[in-house]
């Protein structure tokens, strides 16, 4: 019966179905053909997969980050960034990154910041004398700080799914989405200074203050959304709901980029689409979930493991290995869905940290986005680059390098991603 189940996944995701119906059909054989159950529990299971008031942050977060990367907020956020790094060798591309590490916590989505920053950057970078492959390569890579930086829509996504703490996850994606930010910024730098690429710009300390003047309200964004949260006035739902008011009033009034309603329906109308298929995904793999937990695969998963693997290194090793192979072809997110579940019991039996497992979960996702064939931020930068997907992924090489780097060493040094969650929440 699993291995009927586990055929029909990978047949049907290898025609290229969406992976809400892969999950959802393989399930649905499961129960109704082989389990014998009454087909009525599939409604029910996909309704207890969206009954979930966190879940409404989604769409919110979402809808707030599509006007944000429509709007002036990403010019104002790279203006702010290239007064404060521009006098640094490579200045420009350490502007890129940290615009993109800054914008993540607006849009908490990876295409968005790409096409947000790269829209922006790109163009300069070269204009201002970086390689096209060097800038093609910071703004593929960069725009994937997307999702670890909080507010970050895939951790919403894995909290359901984990049932932990949004505040602690959010908290935990600071010191490693730092670290990636830094070790590429001091990569770029040294590249930079030793092939003189780039032109430095210096800018005073007034006119640093007068460019954060004018981008106050951009700047304001993260502040208000993550300062509600971790000041106890809001739940990540109430955050998210106020980052979309905000964000409607800073570019419709204080920016006024969006200037009629049909700009605005666009944005919202591409914003719910995905949005919808976000929870699609959630509603079925409560689905493939409750079909798993009745057959007890997660004690099976457990007793398989614990007979093969000796200890808490070797577990994270093959986390690492299933996130790797699996974020090539579908988002990691949406394996965390599946497995994260099924995997709790083993976790627990090995001490790995949940919070911890969706740092790790999140970075792999951030390795994901930029490895072929359907790495996300890669599709994304061709359109931005015009560039094939051959060359986008030959630039973006050095910079996946180090992030594989920066995953194994966030990996397996839990601290980096528990330091602040343990020190601000427990």
């Amino acid at each position: 019966m699993l291995e009927t189940v586990i055929i029909t996944f990978f047949s049907l995701l290898i025609f290229g179905l969406p992976i809400s119906f892969v999950i959802l059909i393989s399930a649905s054989i499961g129960i109704v053909v082989f389990g014998g159950v009454n087909p009525v529990i599939l409604i029910q299971q996909i309704f207890n997969g969206l009954d979930n008031f966190v879940l409404l942050a989604v769409p919110f977060f979402i809808m707030s980050g599509a006007i944000a990367a429509k709007g002036d907020i990403a010019k104002k956020i790279v203006n702010v960034m290239n007064s404060i790094f521009g006098r640094i060798p490579g200045g420009l591309g350490i502007a890129t990154i940290f615009a993109c590490m800054f914008f993540g916590s607006i849009t908490g989505s990876a295409m968005a910041t790409v096409v947000a920053i790269g829209s922006v950057m790109l163009p300069s970078l070269i204009e201002n004398g970086y390689p096209k492959s060097m800038a093609t390569g910071i703004i593929t890579t960069a725009g994937s700080l997307g999702v670890l930086i909080p507010p970050s829509i895939p951790m919403v996504i894995l909290c359901v799914t984990m049932n932990t703490s949004v505040g602690k996850q959010f908290l935990a994606g600071f010191l490693p989405g730092l670290m990636i930010t830094v070790i590429w910024s001091v990569y770029v730098s040294i590249v930079c200074k030793k092939n003189n690429f780039g032109h430095t710009v210096t800018c005073s300390f007034k006119e640093i203050l007068h460019t954060i003047k004018d981008s106050f309200f951009a700047l304001l964004f993260p502040i208000i959304v993550l300062g509600g949260i971790y000041g106890g006035l809001t739940t990540p739902t109430e955050a998210a709901a106020i980052s979309l008011v905000y964000v409607l009033f800073v570019e419709i009034f204080v920016y006024k980029n969006i200037k009629n309603i049909s700009t605005l329906n666009n944005i919202l109308g591409n914003a719910a689409i995905q949005s919808g298929a976000l929870t699609m995904i959630l509603a079925s793999a409560q689905v493939f979930v409750w079909f798993m937990t009745t057959q007890q695969i997660p004690a099976l998963i457990y007793g398989s493991i614990g007979s093969l693997i000796t200890s808490k290194a070797i577990l994270i090793i093959l986390l690492i290995l299933i996130f790797f192979i699996m974020g090539c072809f579908i988002d990691v997110a949406s394996v965390v869905i599946i497995l994260g579940p099924l995997l709790i019991i083993t976790l627990n039996a090995f001490d790995v940290d949940l919070i911890h497992f969706g740092i790790i979960a999140i970075v792999m996702s951030q390795v994901g986005f930029i490895t072929p064939p359907f790495g996300l931020c890669l599709f994304v930068a061709m359109q931005v680059s015009k560039q094939s997907m051959g060359e986008v992924v030959k630039h973006s090489l050095p910079f996946f390098v180090l992030l594989l780097l920066a995953a194994l060493i966030i990996s397996f040094v839990p601290e980096i991603s528990l330091f602040l969650p343990n020190m601000l929440m427990d």
